[in-house]
């Protein structure tokens, strides 16, 4: 009981919160919404270079699915079906146009997990994966408060069945939105 409602706080508070001044690296950037920083359409120079985001615990992952609107039974498949880390350090790259997107575990060190173009218009970031015939796209909304890069998904795109695309939609919450991104060079 004291686990659903602590993730129920969490679900209210990203409904009801508006403005965070400085997230931590932890943070649910779906709680953080920001105005300071609204970002414009450009080359997507002003991602250029790389971005962490330090350990982030399975809680803090576990809870940003949930505020997403995965159900807590789904969230708790997944992280069975990534082998039950205690937490997860993720990687993003961006130089021109293309990103590369690593990952890793305590178990694991950080390796290569997607890779593709991206492109920015105004607060949207699509990240395109694959070749012609089977590509994904993942929509973002994107903000730069400072030296933070917070992404909440908008929607993804796979080929595939439904329960595929369910599938992809918590993988990309999970390993984009669960935390804040630093910039890092």
């Amino acid at each position: 009981m004291r686990i659903t409602s602590l993730l129920m706080a969490v679900a209210l508070a990203v409904m009801g919160c508006s403005t965070v001044a400085s997230p931590s690296p932890t943070t649910n950037p779906s709680v953080a919404a920001t105005t300071e920083s609204q970002p414009a359409s450009g080359s997507g120079s002003e991602l250029e270079g790389r971005w962490a985001t330090g350990p982030v615990p399975i809680a803090d992952i576990k809870a940003a699915m949930i505020a997403a609107g995965i159900a807590a039974a789904d969230v708790d498949a997944w992280v069975t079906e990534v082998g039950s880390p205690s937490q997860f350090s993720f990687e993003l790259n961006f130089t021109g146009q293309t990103f590369t997107h690593s990952v890793e575990t305590p178990d694991t060190p950080m390796g290569l997990s997607e890779s593709g173009s991206f492109s920015l218009a105004g607060t949207e970031l699509v990240l395109t994966i694959g070749e012609p015939g089977n590509i994904d796209t993942y929509t973002f909304e994107w903000s730069l408060p400072g030296n933070d890069l917070s992404l909440r998904w908008v929607s993804s795109t796979e080929e595939g069945t439904g329960e595929n695309k369910e599938t992809h939609k918590r993988f990309t919450i999970a390993f984009y939105c669960s935390a804040v991104f630093k910039q890092v060079d």
